[in-house]
């Protein structure tokens, strides 16, 4: 019975030694078992084993094991001997390093591949992790492309599972590899079947086309004017100069016509002049393509298909005219080229039946046709239906003819006097929702000499954004409105991260650089510049420039400029950034420029208002229609995109910067003296004493001011109890409409500077527009309830943000704005960098960069009207939301709101230590009163504020509350219990002091903080017991030879049990091995004076102080042989 079974193969012994023995001795004891040896004495199974090893092997069992006469008896102390000596120490990271990458090798098979991916798991001791260990090294290291995305589709995906998966599309890749394609061509062919039915035979002719075997000039084959092959040229085609006798028409012959009723018969055989390289058929990503007639042809209708060769091998396409993209099954593509590599593709198909269906990738392959190349580009979708060739795609290879009658090419037009809103849209769609373009001409910045560049220092990104901002910035770069940037640049700001509910917007602080820039001081046009043209208008349309500053793209200069940091390196602006405080100038004169000769048209900002003029109505509509239309054809001209949703056409009347233009004439506009016409009644005697304050403020252009002032005077009198009268409510109406009229409320003049006047209260904001100290506009709103739970530097910074939005159209674009405020902190963080206020405070603030203004400080009292308002606000309206979308030239698509920003959300904290914060905060007295100071608005003084909290007087306009927590700036305030704790977390790796304190300066505050943490550091007993041990002298360089084989160096190695000499060159890093057969100084001397033999004797030699190197016989060689020997007084050395 033994005879008849195989003895296992003698050990191998090169490669993995450690595998091959553990796979030996399972088959050696296997043998034995098998054969019944294993019941024979103990020298019968050394033996055996000695017969089986090999001769390898038996060299080692010889000769390197030291086994005693009972070992070599004993086949168990024999094997367990040969194991020790063939396992060596097993390193598991190592291990671990090579299963982590692991892949499938060409042409290994899956179920080879998940055996190895088993044998390295099991040296590498994962534990219970094995199998899904196994599993996601599968996935990644399959070469498979489908194979992978149908694993990834699984939501739990176990090992088997995997394993079943990518066997199942091994086989039906090896079966369609093996089945033979009947449709196959040869060479560069053709041919096209024409009406063909699924069971039915080809009818009609068939295809007369010649090979391109047979035409071998470019330029041959079928002519579509004649249909006959001939060279090239008009000159040489025999249709030329011929009459159509089907359809009448000149140049070619009726059995080519296509308006007779006749499709062509020998569509592979059109050469397209047309046709160019591979690369002028790119596909935009961002497109959305629709294939109409994916999955669903009509039966009705003739098919038709192609035999399409791609990729070395020929594909059955059909033609489908009606597709926008070609569409190819992943079936079809892993038979075609299985291990080709898909492109990230964003589009989605739309279906026969308006269903959509999601793109897997992109798959890109040539295709040769008659001598060219094309590429084509194929949708790559999980359905099994043939492949699809888009109508483009057809007409490109020459594979169809496509030809519009003339009648039916007509466009129609937009006439003056019959257009209507969609009309107008569809006629000029690409001017409405084409992508944002460039404008003609670059935008230039002038910057003052005198200024000294500053480059900001550089600011890290909260861990929690940073995939988000990264994201954000790809895409703005793939817009075209970023670069990067690799040069060095003069400028360098800072990235403002603004973060809204459903994305972020990032900006770059451009305090320091409007600083530096020079106002072009262009005229910016006002109303009164529009009115005198007016004098017959009656209709009117205002369409507004999409992003307009976006269209506005910079020079190089200026675009250097604009550079900001960012953690994947330095971006610049390629397009005209928001905040840039001469931006609105430089924007009105490109569009004046741009629509310059235009009539009916007057540009303010990015709002275009189009004027129709005329006696009656008939000759004002068609006067508008035409200035409407020579507007729209100027904008196509220069691509200047307008926004469709803020497009008011033809109204009788439209509310224009700050004014109502009717065919009436100028109407005031109403929204101007709401916030007074609606104020409430006083309610106490303060509430008329303040509207008492607001009224004396206007006295000197009111008249009868005592007259209708005096019921609400007496309620002012202490002996006067408390009661409003119907007298009161009428003295109020007056109050009202003499405050809201002329004289009262003077027109706004451009010519004279601009005062707004802001104050808040706890439920309200108010705010005035004053020249001269006169009121032009008031506006008043209340705040909701997460806006009163801001801190009131917070509630201030509001107001004026308020007033500037609902001023906008007043002071967009002006330099001489002066805000006046009675918060005197405020003042201060206006003139702070912009990332030193905290997040809500700094959205505020970059809003406002939109806006020059000079922020002063008024005391409260002298600041009568919007107090006033401020205390008795309007209720929030529909047309305040109305004048956010209406603002110009800012970032109206963009305004965050501040009740959504989470001061949280940009820290490096996690939520769980977040709330221990805020709870510690609760109980911690201080911060309770530094909290409720904050809230409520610091005093004058700072001996007026509670001794406890003086600390903190001095960042007091950086401090703001949110959810419990007090932060400053974007650090978060400790309070006193927890410190101790930080200082522990902040010095958990025992690093220095100034080192514990940059890491720490980032995310937390507390007062003295620095000096705590020093302190901290310098009682460390970790740290003192080994800050006073002598620092290790630093390592010197030799000093550069200047010439080959002038320094060397030489030591001893051992390798492999034996011993070399190696020597180094200084000069060029070049060495020299020899092998030396015992460690005696003679023998290093001989193999030193060999190698000089060869190179010559340098004048410097270098060695350690080893026995070959300091004795005297080598020196004796130096100074026979004319060289410095150097022995160093270190082994380091």
């Amino acid at each position: 019975m033994a005879s008849n079974i195989p003895p296992p193969e003698p050990m191998k012994m090169t490669g993995d030694l450690h595998c091959h023995w553990a796979s030996f001795r399972s088959e050696f004891e296997d043998y034995l078992l098998a054969t019944g040896i294993d019941k024979a004495e103990k020298p019968v199974q050394a033996a055996t084993l000695r017969r089986l090893m090999g001769k390898d092997c038996h060299h080692v069992y010889k000769h390197n094991l030291g086994l005693t006469e009972e070992e070599q008896k004993d086949a168990g102390a024999i094997l367990d001997k040969l194991g020790q000596y063939f396992t060596p120490s097993k390193n598991v990271i190592f291990e671990r390093y090579v299963f982590g990458n692991l892949k499938q090798e060409d042409g290994e098979s899956v179920d080879a591949f998940v055996t190895r991916l088993r044998e390295k798991a099991a040296t590498c001791e994962y534990g219970a992790l094995r199998d899904e260990l196994i599993r996601d090294r599968l996935v990644l290291g399959i070469t498979d492309e489908g194979a992978r995305r149908r694993m990834l589709r699984e939501k739990d995906l176990k090992l088997e599972g995997a394993i079943d998966i990518v066997r199942a599309v091994e086989v039906l890749d090896n079966k369609l590899k093996s089945m033979s394609l009947s449709s196959s061509v040869p060479g560069e062919s053709i041919n096209v079947a024409y009406g063909q039915r699924p069971g039915r035979r080809p009818t009609g002719r068939p295809s007369e086309s010649a090979s391109t075997s047979a035409q071998p000039q470019r330029g041959t084959g079928g002519c579509k004017y004649c249909g006959t092959p001939h060279r090239r040229g008009r000159d040489l085609c025999p249709a030329f100069g011929k009459t159509c006798r089907l359809c009448g028409t000149a140049n070619h012959f009726a059995k080519v016509c296509m308006k007779g009723g006749q499709q062509a018969r020998q569509l592979n055989a059109v050469d397209d002049p047309s046709l160019g390289d591979p690369e002028d058929y790119g596909r935009d990503e961002r497109d959305v393509y629709t294939a109409e007639s994916l999955g669903a042809v009509n039966t009705q209708r003739k098919k038709w298909f192609v035999n399409l060769p791609l990729h070395r091998g020929v594909q059955r396409c059909q033609l489908d005219s009606g597709a926008t993209c070609n569409v190819m099954s992943m079936e079809d593509k892993m038979r075609l080229a299985p291990k080709a590599p898909l492109q990230k593709s964003l589009a989605r198909l739309r279906l026969y039946n308006s269903e959509w269906m999601s793109s897997i990738g992109v798959y890109s392959t040539q295709c040769v046709i008659r001598g060219k190349t094309h590429r084509l580009d194929f949708e790559v979708v999980c359905t099994s239906q043939k492949p699809l060739l888009s109508g483009e795609t057809c007409e490109r290879l020459g594979l169809m003819r496509f030809t519009i009658p003339e009648e039916l090419n007509k466009v129609e037009h937009c006439k003056a006097g019959e257009l209507t809103r969609d009309c107008l849209i569809n006629t000029y769609n690409d001017v409405f929702t084409s992508p944002v373009e460039s404008l003609p001409g670059d935008i230039h910045f002038v910057l003052d000499s005198t200024v000294v560049p500053v480059q900001c220092a550089p600011r890290n990104v909260p861990v929690a954004l940073k995939a988000a901002v990264k994201a954000q910035l790809d895409q703005y770069e793939k817009d075209g409105h970023l670069t990067t940037v690799t040069e060095p640049t003069d400028w360098i700001s800072n990235l403002v991260i603004v973060k809204k509910p459903d994305k972020l917007r990032l900006c770059i602080d451009p305090k320091p650089l409007n600083r530096a820039l020079k106002r072009s001081h262009y005229l910016m046009p006002t109303l009164d510049d529009v009115l005198y043209k007016l004098p017959k208008a009656r209709v009117f349309t205002l369409v507004d420039a999409r992003d307009a500053f976006l269209q506005c793209r910079l020079d190089e200069e200026s675009s250097l400029m604009t550079t900001f940091w960012t953690p994947w390196g330095r971006k610049r602006w390629l397009k005209l950034p928001f905040g840039v405080s001469v931006a609105p100038e430089l924007y009105q004169r490109k569009q004046h420029e741009l629509l310059a000769g235009l009539k009916g048209i007057e540009p303010i900002a990015d709002d275009i208002l189009v004027v129709g003029c005329g006696d009656t109505e008939e000759e004002a509509v068609q006067d508008h229609d035409a200035n409407l239309i020579a507007l729209m054809e100027r904008c196509r001209e220069v691509k200047l995109r307008l926004s469709i949703k803020k497009l008011q056409f033809r109204v009788r009347e439209v509310r224009f910067h700050g004014h109502v233009l009717s065919a009436e004439g100028l109407k005031a506009d109403p929204e101007k003296v709401r916030a007074v016409l609606d104020m409430p009644n006083p309610t106490d005697a303060k509430g008329v004493q303040r509207c008492v304050g607001f009224v004396n403020y206007l006295s000197r252009f009111m008249p009868r001011l005592s007259e209708v002032c005096e019921p609400l005077r007496r309620l002012l009198d202490k002996e006067v109890p408390w009661h409003w009268l119907p007298k009161h409510d009428a003295a109020m109406t007056e109050i009202k409409t003499l405050v809201t009229a002329v004289p009262v409320l003077r027109y706004y003049d451009v010519s004279k500077p601009v005062t707004i006047q802001s104050d808040s209260s706890q439920t309200g904001l108010g705010c005035c527009l004053l020249q001269g100290g006169q009121p032009v506009a008031f506006a008043s709103r209340a705040l909701n309830q997460t806006e009163q739970n801001y801190a009131q530097i917070e509630k201030e910074c509001l107001s004026i943000v308020f007033a500037c939005q609902r001023f906008h159209y007043y002071l967009y674009g002006r330099g001489d704005v002066t805000a006046e405020t009675d918060h005197r902190p405020l003042v201060s963080i206006f003139s702070k960098p912009l990332l030193s206020a905290p997040k809500r405070l700094q959205s505020m603030l970059l809003t406002l960069q939109n806006y020059c203004l000079t922020v002063v400080y008024k005391p409260g009292p002298e600041m009568y009207i919007s107090d006033t308002l401020s205390r008795a606000p309007t209720p929030p309206q529909r047309m305040d939301i109305q004048y956010r979308r209406e603002m110009v030239c800012s970032m109206q698509q963009e305004q965050c709101d501040t009740a959504a920003i989470q001061q949280a959300d940009y820290l490096n904290v996690t939520c769980q230590r977040l709330a221990q914060i805020r709870k510690h905060t609760e109980e911690d007295v201080c911060l309770q009163t530094l909290k409720s100071v904050v809230l409520g608005g610091w005093p004058e003084h700072k001996e007026e504020s509670p001794m406890a909290i003086r600390d903190y007087w001095a960042i007091r306009d950086e401090i703001s509350a949110q959810d419990g927590v007090l932060f400053r700036s974007q650090r978060v305030i400790i309070p006193k219990s927890m410190r101790p704790e930080m200082l522990r977390r902040i010095h958990y790796n025992h690093v220095g002091g100034e080192a514990c304190f940059r890491q720490a300066r980032d995310t937390l505050y507390w007062p003295n903080m620095q000096g705590e943490i020093k302190d901290y550091v310098q009682q460390c007993s970790v740290c003192n017991e080994y800050a006073h041990e002598q620092q290790k002298e630093t390592m010197m360089s030799h000093p550069l030879p200047t010439r080959p084989w002038q320094l060397v160096s030489m030591d001893l190695f051992s390798y492999a049990r034996q011993d070399f000499l190696l020597m180094v060159d200084h000069y060029s890093d070049f060495w020299e091995i020899d092998l030396l057969p015992d460690l005696s100084a003679g023998t290093a001397i001989r193999r030193c004076k060999a190698q000089f033999a060869r190179y010559g004797i340098p004048d410097r030699v270098i060695s350690d102080c080893g026995g070959q190197f300091d004795c005297g016989e080598f020196r004796v060689f130096a100074r026979e042989w004319g060289f410095e020997h150097v022995l160093p007084e270190t082994p380091k050395g």
